[in-house]
């Protein structure tokens, strides 16, 4: 998900707390509160997907079981391909894990099938 349109609400209101002091600093240091806590949110819950190899089937699958398997970036029921954030880094943890993460590509997912 994209935070664009959170950020330029951040960005209009930290402009409006720097000229304004009092109460409605007050106020707008409330909503700066709230929407710094649901851009953190929306970026806690971002997926994405790792290409390890160029082409169609060079993504990081991984399957039931715990096991991981190079392919498509098509999930199925039996495997997952769309990873958050924390979940690749516990992957890049893995020392039997093969994977040169600098040139790996993570790119976010627009939208889940």
């Amino acid at each position: 998900m994209d935070t664009k349109l959170i950020d330029e609400r951040i960005n209009q209101l930290e402009a409006v707390m720097d000229v304004h002091e009092g109460t409605s600093a007050i106020l707008v240091e409330d909503a700066l509160s709230w929407l710094y806590k649901v851009r953190g949110q929306i970026l806690s819950n971002q997926k994405y997907t790792v290409q390890i190899f160029p082409g169609e089937y060079g993504y990081l699958n991984f399957l039931q079981g715990d096991r991981f398997s190079v392919h498509s970036s098509e999930a199925t029921d039996v495997c997952q391909t769309y990873f958050t954030q924390a979940e690749i880094n516990e992957f890049k943890k893995k020392h039997d894990l093969a994977i040169d993460w600098d040139k790996a590509i993570i790119e976010p997912v627009k939208a889940e099938n």
